[in-house]
């Protein structure tokens, strides 16, 4: 169809809109001569929608990938500091250093009956057995408290030695059993 031209004269007692009205009529005739089926337009439509979520998922899928991306700058630093923290020793937890001063092993009743192997086990024993063995307690060992003994016990049961055992900790501070 041929585009009107803008200086043609319009007829007597027309408007210049009628030749417009014309051309717009063909147009739509033409449409609906050669306009695609209902049947396309609806694989067309679902096509631009299939392409419009594609679009959707790959925004969200970015959006995720960022925010995880972001998560992991922030909490990785954040853990690296934790574990450092957790691996060196707080100072107000130092720990408490401990020392043994330990009698030698007085032999008993039995200490002369063969044994093949033994153990040693640390027990409280009253205060009492340290004066039997001729040891006097020093300053401030005077409490009713008992005293950490090793006792050396034959495989048969039978205790074949002791020794007395005092625990003193860093302060100078004397542990009590």
């Amino acid at each position: 169809m041929k585009p009107p031209d803008s200086h043609i004269v319009p007829p007597e007692g027309g408007t210049h809109d009628e030749p417009l009205t014309a051309g717009l009529r063909a147009v739509a005739e033409d449409d609906e001569r050669f306009g695609s089926s209902s049947a396309v337009g609806l694989r067309l439509l679902a096509e631009v929608q299939a392409i419009a979520e594609a679009k959707r998922r790959r925004t969200l899928v970015f959006a995720l990938s960022a925010a995880a991306a972001v998560l992991i700058a922030i909490l990785v630093p954040a853990w690296r500091l934790w574990q450092s923290a957790a691996d060196q020793p707080q100072q107000a937890d130092a720990p408490v250093i401990t020392r043994e001063l330990v009698t030698e092993f007085f032999p008993l009743g039995y200490s002369n009956v063969p044994a093949r192997g033994g153990y040693v086990v640390r027990m409280q024993v009253p205060r009492s057995a340290l004066a039997s063995f001729g040891i006097t307690p020093i300053g401030s060992d005077v409490s009713p408290s008992g005293v950490l003994a090793d006792v050396v016990i034959g495989d048969d049961g039978l205790a074949r030695a002791v020794r007395f055992v005092r625990v003193i900790d860093s302060d100078g501070q004397e542990q009590r059993p």
